[in-house]
């Protein structure tokens, strides 16, 4: 594992584990804060809940011996008259001065409810039901549930009363929903208590039967900070740390990276000689090594290429410089052949044939002349200084110096930038052989006027390419390859060079030309690397 990779895993560990540990740590302590008054909480419920059974059991108390709305309806009831009383607003108000919340006044015998202090109403046989109960639980505290709502069911206290033959029983306590108002959020009515519940109550129905109990659930202590603010906490912290690492990690890697791509490009466009800082401090030491052993590599490969290609190209300009040579040379020693026989013969008409001799040895001599100053100067074509050039100004020049004329040319530029790594000299001349070229050709198959050449500039994804259209005769197939060979010509008094410079020009600029013709219109792209 090298250093980076070491790095990066230690990183991410740090960042991971330490969330973890703080989340874990602050579990423990708000765990160990709430646990630590659950005892005391506890008991402190089981504590009121008895005060409020002893309050129930009082007030029921009080309400069969001394209560005046009671010993009125045993009065009235024994004496078989009817009630002119209203007992439910009596007893309502008898039960909210004891601090009660359900009261039922019944018929000991006949199950009849005969008023209630809270405004449940009890339907069908409900009254002989809680009649019977109330006889079976005695004095004890008993549950009474007359639905499944937590506000339908009481924990509740009774007695019997007889006098003069009227038989009353009255039910008295508390809905459910009033006991967990101590502490609504840890107190909880449930039928089965779980291991970390704390029996504060039991709850059995008038047969002794358990049917639940009051526990105090063990929650956080609402009086120290909620667990859901530490963890909110614990995750702004991470996420904090998290961006925190994931900005230095950025810088790191995109400055490696940045200057990675930098290098490539600049290998890209030729420069073999650019390295990568391949020291420890980097993000890629081994990828910079390899990048540096590619360049030199690629360095003595180009090398040991040019010079290959430099014997290559030497042997065919010489075989065919030979050729050229030797095609001026027939006319001239056929010119000097003639004059020394017509001399011999002293012949009358040497005066004539020595100017029409020497007339063709001069034209001879000149086209050798003309030869070998255009070898020279693809002999001598200098390597290219690059710079960032707009093209748009070097194709416009170009048009420039060949608007007028028999063939005018006429250039589409685009209306942004064409920025490219050029030199513009040698660009400028490979425009001109082209557009001449192109001229020739026009003029060639309209000698009448008509013909035309077309300048373009067009910038595409990572290239840009200038074509140059005409409409003449066009190439023939056979011979479309044979045009960027040296000494290839097919014009009246051409040397065969000018392509060949062309195309060498292209290729030291890390481009290319493709030619694509037919009988009508002949189009020369030059395809460049972008900027």
């Amino acid at each position: 594992m090298n250093r980076f990779s070491t790095r990066i895993v230690v990183l991410f560990a740090l960042v991971a584990t330490f969330p973890v540990a703080l989340t874990g740590i602050v579990w423990l302590g708000v765990s160990h804060w709430g646990a630590g008054t659950g005892t005391a909480e506890a008991e402190m419920a089981r504590t009121q809940l008895r005060e409020l059974d002893a309050q129930r059991k009082a007030a029921v108390s009080r309400l069969c011996r001394d209560d005046l709305a009671v010993d009125t309806l045993l009065d009235e009831r024994a004496r078989e008259r009817p009630s002119e009383l209203d007992y439910d607003r009596l007893f309502r108000g008898s039960m909210q001065a004891a601090g009660l919340q359900a009261l039922w006044v019944l018929d000991s015998l006949s199950g009849e409810v005969i008023a209630t202090g809270h405004r449940h109403k009890v339907l069908g046989n409900e009254g002989a039901q809680l009649t019977r109960q109330a006889r079976s639980a005695g004095d004890r505290a008993y549950v009474v549930t007359l639905g499944d709502q937590e506000h339908q069911r009481f924990l509740v206290r009774s007695c019997s009363i007889a006098r003069g033959g009227a038989h009353v029983t009255l039910i008295a306590g508390h809905r459910f929903s009033d006991l967990r108002r101590l502490d609504p959020r840890q107190l909880v009515i449930t039928g089965e208590a779980s291991k970390r519940d704390e029996v504060v109550m039991e709850l059995v129905d008038a047969e002794g039967v358990p049917r639940g109990a009051v526990v105090w659930r063990p929650r956080f202590d609402r009086r120290g900070p909620p667990l859901l603010l530490w963890i909110a906490c614990v995750a702004v912290l991470a996420l904090g740390l998290a961006l925190m690492f994931g900005g230095y990690l950025n810088r790191w890697l995109q400055s490696s990276v940045d200057e990675l791509t930098a290098a490539a490009t600049r290998v890209g466009r030729g420069d073999f000689d650019t390295t990568l800082r391949d020291g420890p401090r980097g993000a890629f030491p081994a990828t910079a090594t390899a990048f540096n052993r590619m360049t030199r590599d690629l360095r003595d490969a180009r090398e040991q290429l040019r010079q290959t290609e430099r014997i290559a190209a030497w042997q065919d300009i010489a075989k065919s410089l030979a050729h050229e040579l030797k095609n001026p040379l027939s006319p001239i020693r056929l010119s000097i052949e003639t004059l020394r026989k017509a001399r011999e013969r002293s012949h009358d008409d040497f005066d004539t044939l020595f100017d029409e001799s020497t007339k063709t040895i001069l034209q001879e001599v000149e086209r050798l002349r003309n030869i070998v100053d255009e070898f020279s100067r693809f002999a001598r074509l200098p390597a290219p200084k690059l710079e960032t050039t707009d093209l748009r100004d070097v194709v416009k020049q170009a048009a420039s110096l060949h608007a007028k004329g028999e063939a005018p040319v006429t250039a589409n530029l685009p209306g942004e930038p064409v920025e490219a790594f050029v030199d513009a000299d040698q660009i400028t001349q490979v425009l001109h052989n082209l557009v001449q070229n192109a001229r020739d050709a026009a003029r060639e198959a309209h000698p009448a006027g008509g013909g035309t050449v077309g300048l373009a500039l067009q910038k595409k994804a990572g290239t840009i390419t200038i074509r140059v259209e005409d409409n003449g005769a066009g190439i023939p197939a056979d011979q479309a390859e044979a045009i960027f060979e040296p000494y290839y010509t097919r014009k009246e008094g051409g040397t065969g060079l000018g392509l060949a410079i062309t195309q060498r020009i292209v290729t030291e600029h890390g481009g290319r030309i493709d030619v694509e013709s037919r009988a009508g219109r002949t189009v020369f792209t030059v395809v460049l690397p972008h900027a």
